[in-house]
Formats: structure tokens, sequence, C-alpha cells
């Protein structure tokens, strides 16, 4: 018995260290399950991670190219605030740009961006070669088990491709603006029943002359008229300033230098009484008061208005920059134009002896379009429509003529013209031609604009309307080295650059913004009035190019 005792406590004893082995072993069995699943659970929830950092640093890039669409200038440096060794010393308060835009404030710190489950950091560094933005975004994802948060940076480029229509921001482009300050002479002469109806500044002299003078005929199109020495009243001259009328008497007047009689020899030379303070009825002077509205009235403050010049280098850059032109295409082809159809030897030195004819009576076409496939340059003629179709900038080596009738609009970046184009992206006809030459109107030539309200030509079936152009959204800008003339009784609706002379002929009828060295005005000939500029060409000769649409991103690693 006592062994039989004995037997059954070995049994016992036996049996609890193997159920302890048993404990033993489940337990580390199920120790083991749970470190694996919870290390396949970490390894899912870093490579889920790994994605949603990926898809934040994505977001991110969206959102700088956003930023690029919306803030005043694409091309401003300090727009997506770039970070050291490339941050700007300004950065704390950078300039406005263009001017008088909003300020973007302190651009110092990169953007952050959060979404559900992270964040996004980016900032971006603008090559103004080309034109390009290189964007580095991170986006950062929390580790749910402590320790160091998921991140993924992205880096693409985002190419900005400029607007055809350019903020105007220069002052000067809302005048008939004459540099000529010869000392001595008449810089403007307003002669016979000559009739201005535009702001005018003249850094010299303005002399009436019969008949000639300056009103101002729609008061939701002001007059300013701002001479920087005197006003003269050659013999037999019976109008000036005003029409003795609250309805025509021009709004603004800024005369330095006062007002006087004279007269001018065969020679030019202009012998001029002492000048006095401008007053009617002495002087044939009608301003509006100061009380009729903001910057009304008569003052002898006449400020200088800085005007756009363009040096050699400008012209050089041009010629190598412009969409369309030799430079452009080389000896390839556009369309049915060729490279030397704009220059015939590769050099800017207006040697295209044959000229350019802007109106043949053949049809013409030419198309250029950048790395992306978005057109930047259009000039196409259909004779038989006489509709001349333009986008962004030209330049022709030598003189440029246009003879008959011309209806100038614009297409879209992908080329199109679609019915009830609005004027947006360029559709009612934005183009700056740069000219080595002489640009030359023919007498009776009609060179008219687009009216974008309509979608229809600013054209009457003879002559230009000049009611129904819309020139902030259509504007042809012809930019001649060596001058303009618009021939006897022709029509034009445009804009004029020229370092030289503009003559607007007898009985001619023009409208729109000019800058020029000197201005000849023929008898009987009519300069209409114009609206404020809110938009100019894509390069404009002053003008900053500011507006500028990103392109896609187009990524470069992560």
């Amino acid at each position: 018995m006592r062994k039989l005792r004995q037997k059954l406590r070995s049994e016992r004893g036996f049996a609890l260290v193997l159920a302890l082995g048993v404990t033993i072993v489940l337990s580390m069995t199920v120790v083991t399950v749970v470190e694996a699943t919870t290390a396949n659970s970490r390894t899912s929830v870093q490579s889920k991670n790994r994605v949603s950092a990926y898809n934040l640093a994505e977001a991110g890039i969206n959102d700088a190219a956003s930023i690029l669409a919306k803030v005043p200038s694409a091309y401003d440096q300090h727009a997506l605030h770039p970070q050291p060794p490339n941050q700007p010393s300004d950065c704390a308060n950078p300039p406005a740009n263009p001017s008088g835009a909003t300020l973007l404030g302190n651009t110092c710190s990169p953007f952050v961006s959060t979404y559900d489950g992270g964040t996004a950091t980016y900032w971006g560094l603008y090559d103004a070669g080309t034109q390009n933005w290189t964007v580095t975004s991170t986006g950062q994802v929390r580790n749910p088990y402590g320790g160091q948060a998921t991140a993924r940076t992205l880096t693409a480029t985002i190419h900005i491709r400029p607007q055809v229509s350019q903020q105007a921001v220069v002052t000067a482009w809302n005048y008939i603006f004459v540099k000529n300050a010869t000392p001595g002479i008449c810089n403007v002469t307003l002669d016979q029943t000559s009739t201005l109806s535009s702001s005018l500044y003249i850094e010299g002299n303005l002399c009436f002359k019969n008949q000639g003078d300056i009103t101002e005929t729609n008061s939701a199109d002001p007059v300013s008229l701002e001479v920087r020495n005197m006003l003269v009243w050659l013999s037999g001259s019976t109008r000036g300033v005003g029409i003795k009328s609250p309805e025509q008497d021009i709004s603004s007047a800024k005369i330095a230098n006062g007002c006087t009689t004279g007269s001018v020899d065969n020679a030019g030379n202009l012998t001029a009484s002492a000048p006095h303070t401008c007053s009617p009825p002495g002087d044939y002077f009608y301003v509006k008061p100061a009380s009729a509205c903001t910057g009304c009235g008569y003052t002898n403050s006449a400020p200088q208005i800085t005007s756009p010049t363009l040096t050699n280098t400008d012209w050089d850059n041009y010629y190598s920059g412009s969409a369309i032109g030799r430079y452009a295409l080389g000896t390839s082809s556009c369309g049915t134009l060729t490279g030397a159809s704009f220059d015939n030897d590769s050099v800017r030195n207006n040697s295209l002896s044959a000229g350019f004819n802007l109106t043949p009576g053949t049809n013409y076409s030419c198309q250029t379009k950048d790395w992306a496939g978005s057109v930047i340059g259009e000039l196409d003629w259909d004779a038989t429509s006489h509709i001349l179709t333009v986008r962004g900038t030209v330049f022709i080596d030598g003189n440029v003529t246009i003879s008959g009738y011309v209806k100038y609009r614009g297409v879209n970046y992908q080329g199109l013209h679609p019915a009830g184009s609005d004027g947006s992206d360029g559709l009612g006809g934005m183009m700056a031609m740069y000219v080595s030459g002489t640009v030359s109107l023919s007498t009776g030539g009609v060179f008219c604009g687009w009216n974008t309200n309509t979608d229809t030509s600013a054209y009457n079936g003879s002559t230009c309307d000049f009611n129904a152009w819309t020139p902030s959204t259509s504007m042809f800008m012809f930019v001649a080295q060596g001058g303009m003339t618009l021939n006897q009784g022709s029509y034009f609706q445009g804009a004029i650059f020229t370092p030289g002379n503009v003559s607007v002929g007898q009985s001619s009828q023009t409208e729109g913004p000019l800058i020029a060295g000197t201005l000849s005005v023929g008898q009987s000939a009519q300069m209409k009035p114009l609206p404020g500029l809110a938009d100019l060409p894509l390069g404009a000769p002053g003008n900053p190019n500011t507006s500028g649409l990103p392109d896609p991103p187009s990524y470069s690693n992560g």
C-alpha cells in the first residue's frame, strides 16, 4: 500500500511538471504570435504611412501650383518662399510685384498645409532663365507607435507660361506721350482742324494753329494734358484747350511754364512772348474746376512721367526671345512662313530688304508652341476675310507695310478662337510686333481691333468703329525702331512705340496709346479718346511681364 501511495505521488509530480512545461510552451507561442502580429501590424502601418506621406507631398506640390496661379506675379522669386541657401535677403518684407500689387508678407518660412493624417511642407526656387519653379515638398505622417514620423519628399518642376495679356503698370501707356524736349521749337503742333481727345503728355512745347485743339468728348474717358514747358498760340489760332463748354472742357491740365503767344519761322524756330498763368478768356484754355472731380483742375506743377526706353540690349533680347522670328525658327518653318520670312541673315541689322508685307493678296500662317504644346506665337493672314490672327511676340528685321483693311483678333493657348470668345487668354488679339525698320499704313488703309463684348470686329464696313473696340482685351502693338507713318485718310486702332517719329496723316483717325520720340499731326487728323488700360500685350516696352499660368507639375524624384 505504501508503495502504491509513493507511486501515485511520483506520477502527480510528473504531471505537474508536464503541465507546467506545456503552459510555458503555450505562453511562448502566444507571445511569439502576438509579437509577430504586432510586427506585421507595424509594418503594415509604416507601409500605409509611406503611401500617405507620398500623397501628402504630392498635395503640397499641387498647392504650390495653385499658389502660382493666384499670386500677383508667378515670376516673383519670393512667391513660393525659397529656403536657404537660396533665400532672398529681403524675405521678411519683399516688395510688391508688380508695383502696387498686394504684398506677399513674410516669405521666410516654408508653406505648411495640414490635412487629415499629416502635413505637407513645401517651398520653391525660381529660375528666370527657364521660367521654371523647382518645388520641394515633404509629406509627413505621425507614427502611432511613437518614434520618428514617416516622411516622403518629392521634387517637381512647374513651368510658367506667360499670358499674352499683362497688367498695365506703366503710367506712360495711358497717354499720347511725346518725348521730344528740343528747346526753342513747337515740339507738337495741332493745326487746322486736327483734334485730340486723348490724354497728352509733352516734354517740350505744345503749339496751336488755326482750329487745332484738345478736347474731352466723353466724361467716361477723361482727358489729362501735361506740358513740361509752354502752351503756345500761334498767329491766327482760334481754338486750344477745351471748347468753352463744361461737357468738353478737359479734366486736368498741368502746364509747367504757362501760356503764351508766338510765331514760327521757316526754319521751325519758335519766337514766343513771356509766358503767363493760363487763364480764359485771354487764353483759349478751358479746364474743369478742381471741385468737379478727383484730379481735376489746372496747376503749374508738371512732374516728369517716366517713359519706357529700349537699349540695344533690349532690342537684342526681343530679337532672340520673341515667339516668332528668325532666331526662334532658325531655318525651320512655322506653317507657310519660314525663319527667312522675318530676317534674311540671322543678325539684327534691319536687313530684310524686301520688308514684310503684313497684308498680301495671298494667305499665310505661322504658329509656334512651347515644350508643353501650348501655342505661344500665332501670325495668320486670311486675304479673303481680311482677318489677321495673332498671339504673342514677333520680331521682323526690316520694314513692315500694311494696305487695304485689316481686322485683327486672337487665339487661345490651343490655337483656337471659339465662337463667343470674351477676350480672355488673348482672344481679342494681343500682340507686340518688334520691327527693326519702319511701319507704314497705306493711304486709306484701315487697321481695326476686336470687340470682345460681342466677339465681332470693331470694323463698320469702311472704317474702324471707335465705339466698339475694347483695347484692354484687344491690342496690337507696333514697336518700330525707325518710326511709324499712318498715311492720309487711314484708320488705326492699336498701340505704337518708337524712339523715332509718328506721323498721323491728313484726315487720319487713330485710337490707342502712343509713345514716340516726336509726333507730327496732319490737318483734320483726329486722335480718339482712350479709356484707362488695365492690360497690355506681352512684351510691351517698360511693362513688366508678371502674369503667367503654371503648367502641370513634372516630377523629377520621389
